[in-house]
């Protein structure tokens, strides 16, 4: 049987965190628990940073702002909860801690929950590995013209440095960024949140606000991340879009748990 990662220093702190709850019992808010692990950590001499805040930019701009709970030692990143009502951690929970050890570049994640009447604690590992792509643009039914066909190409190549260059385990609001940072930077219009309108029976009833890009005011670019593949919902929504904004292509692109995703979507 293999050793856990990082064992004796995570048989430390589960002793630490039992500590602290055994000391401050049931129902404070997580930032408590906060301050008297860290209060421990610094007692026993070992190395912790605290909410340490750092910057992910791409092209000169400010994208995102990491904050992890703590890291420790340098080795282990530390994501408090205190969530009564909460039996299991999330998806959403996972993810956090996984955009934390991606940033950082750390291989070890600790996700805790002081709320239940036992200390939930859940190792959360992360290696880097080398990126994977799948592409499939079988939904392209008819043919596409030349201009359409050059134009997808290069927005193809500039997602697949993006996938290059920061590889997978990012948000889906970084990616989508720094995806129109890029294309910017390339001279391509690009615009954000795009607003799509609802229309029923030749009537344009409201707008909708969407996460998606609206590149060269000709093709949508749906972004998603950290699922082992796209929804049929992501690809049956970006068809009404398409047919609602009058357009006839996009891509709908997964940076996932385990590759990256390229998926043509025509509108029908």
């Amino acid at each position: 049987m293999s050793e856990l990662r990082h064992g004796n220093l995570t048989y430390r702190l589960r002793g630490l965190i039992f500590q602290v709850r055994n000391e401050l019992k049931i129902g404070w808010p997580e930032e408590a628990y906060h301050q008297a692990l860290l209060q421990l950590l610094l007692a026993e001499g070992i190395p912790v940073l605290s909410k340490p805040r750092r910057d992910l930019v791409h092209r000169g701009v400010e994208v995102h702002v990491f904050e992890p709970d703590l890291i420790v030692a340098d080795k282990v990143v530390l994501e408090l909860k205190a969530l009564p009502f909460q039996t299991q951690f999330l998806g959403e929970q996972y993810a956090q801690i996984i955009h934390y050890l991606k940033f950082f570049d750390k291989d070890l994640g600790l996700l805790v929950n002081f709320a239940p009447d036992k200390v939930q604690i859940k190792r959360v590992l992360w290696d880097i590995s080398a990126l994977d792509l799948r592409e499939d643009y079988r939904q392209f039914k008819t043919g596409v013209p030349e201009q359409d066909r050059n134009q997808l190409h290069r927005l193809r190549r500039h997602v697949l440095e993006i996938g290059r260059a920061y590889g997978l385990g990012y948000p889906e609001s970084v990616y989508r960024q720094i995806i129109a940072l890029e294309i910017r930077h390339h001279h391509i219009p690009c615009a954000n949140d795009l607003q799509v309108p609802i229309r029923w029976r030749d009537t344009t009833m409201n707008t909708c606000e969407t996460p998606l890009l609206l590149v060269d005011n000709r093709y949508l670019l749906h972004i998603r991340s950290m699922l082992e593949s796209p929804t049929q919902y992501d690809f049956t929504r970006m068809q009404t879009y398409l047919s609602s904004l009058k357009l006839q292509f996009g891509l709908v692109i997964n940076f996932g748990r385990k590759q990256l995703q390229i998926y043509g979507v025509n509108s029908g």
